[in-house]
């Protein structure tokens, strides 16, 4: 029976700068792990499990990094890419921060190391334009994406990690996507983790369904300058009844980051107006049409015909070597590379049969439970 997708999760952190003095502790820890993790369960139980945000936690948290910073996401999966670089385990990762975001431009050379053929690697090229959509215009929660990550594996397996931020509440949202997922636009996340917003544009929930559905239609049957007139317009307050009374919100005043957009691309709209086919995933892939062109069309739609939008936010563990900041207490540097240098050991052996360090491993969880 074919696995049916999870609800997804974001993970909410605090923005933090600095050096990370312990960075090639972590490249040679989070190599040795995953090289436990592939040996032992394969490759695709490894992009599963970052698939989860709080098993992502624990596996940074085990390589030194504190659970409520921005880092726990950047910097250990920035590491994990460089460990996986220089080991041949059918396990890659693309992306990172800033420019590098931009995955597209290195998947192709990455899936062909894995022996990827075209149609996966397109596979995955769509995965990770329309992630990045998705993240950006239809959960619109005044955060700004700026890490894009994906782990591929030579099956054409894959897993999406984003994280956005947000400088000036200086806090960051992690959103983990379902592995391989068939759809995209409709709750494609996998598990709900950190505080929620009061009010955000979810155009992700079930409940924006109808909304999406009338958005396509609204800008393939209008003509381009009239939509792109009437979005504007909305901000005209003399002799017109305001929108927040359309929306149903139990708010006095819509949030700044949710305020009807004052500029949108009437060449996005001419774009959308072409459009082959009506769904939603055509509509956020047309080059130009962003948060704001996406915003203001689910607004018509309510407006207009009073199509439901959600504004509803879709949103354990402890250190194994300390932490940079020393809490709970200071990072032991010579332990984490002696356990990378025994996990490494291990699985080696393994290969050749040897599987006595393998299953003390193993053995060592039962003198930790209480």
């Amino acid at each position: 029976m074919e696995e049916q997708p999870k609800r997804v999760g974001v993970v909410e952190l605090r923005l933090a700068a600095g050096p990370i003095p312990h960075y090639r502790e972590i490249v040679k820890l989070s190599g040795a792990v995953i090289g436990v993790l592939v040996n032992d369960f394969g490759t695709r139980e490894v992009i599963k499990r970052f698939s989860d945000p709080l098993w992502m936690n624990c596996y940074a948290c085990t390589v030194g990094f504190e659970w409520m910073y921005s880092g726990l996401t950047t910097v250990p999966l920035i590491a994990t890419k460089e460990a996986l670089e220089k080991e041949n385990l059918g396990l890659k990762i693309v992306g990172g921060k800033g420019k590098k975001a931009r995955a597209t431009n290195e998947i192709p050379s990455v899936c062909e190391s894995l022996g990827l053929g075209e149609k996966e690697i397109e596979e995955v090229k769509k995965a990770s334009k329309l992630t990045c959509k998705v993240d950006t215009c239809e959960i619109q929660d005044n955060h700004s994406l700026y890490f894009h990550s994906m782990l591929i594996d030579e099956k054409g397996n894959y897993v999406t990690i984003n994280q956005k931020m947000n400088i000036k509440a200086g806090t960051a949202r992690r959103f983990h996507w379902i592995n391989n997922p068939k759809q995209f636009i409709e709750e494609p996340y996998n598990a709900c983790v950190g505080s929620k917003q009061k009010t955000i544009l979810n155009l992700t929930s079930r409940k924006s369904r109808e909304c999406r559905k009338t958005m396509v239609d609204i800008v393939q049957d209008t003509n381009p300058q009239k939509m792109y007139n009437t979005i504007l317009s909305l901000n005209r307050e003399i002799g017109q009844t305001k929108i927040t009374e359309f929306l149903g919100m139990k708010v006095v005043k819509l949030p700044y980051y949710l305020n009807i957009p004052r500029r949108i691309s009437l060449e996005a709209l001419k774009n959308a107006h072409e459009l082959a086919e009506r769904n939603f995933e055509d509509l956020l892939g047309i080059k130009g049409l962003g948060p704001a062109t996406i915003r203001g069309l689910a607004y018509v739609s309510k407006l207009i015909y009073g199509t439901p939008c959600s504004f509803r936010d879709p949103v354990k563990y402890t250190f194994a070597f300390g932490t940079k900041v020393k809490i709970p207490y200071p990072l032991e540097k010579k332990a984490m590379v002696e356990v990378a240098d025994i996990l490494k050991n291990a699985v080696e052996e393994a290969k050749i049969g040897k599987m006595e360090k393998i299953r003390a491993i193993r053995r060592i969880e039962n003198f930790l439970k209480i």
